[in-house]
């Protein structure tokens, strides 16, 4: 649950242009290819996808913790 209470739901993109891997992550409720909230380039298809999977983790420890009496 993010501040408002509302499921974050986020989308992990891996792809390839010519020789560099990339990655981004955008908002699944308004992504954003041109503008994603994170992106990074690679020279591995593996490494970009630790990177989005760690970057993804690092937002959920950030996200504010829920009581079990406030979860719904």
């Amino acid at each position: 649950m993010n501040e408002s209470d509302e499921q974050l739901h986020l989308h992990a993109r891996i792809f390839r242009t010519s020789d560099e891997w990339y990655a981004d992550i955008d908002d699944g409720l308004f992504p954003q290819p041109d503008n994603p909230l994170w992106c990074g380039s690679y020279a591995s298809q593996r490494a970009a996808i630790d990177a989005a999977c760690s970057r993804i983790a690092a937002m959920h420890r950030r996200r504010p913790a829920v009581r079990d009496d406030q979860a719904s």
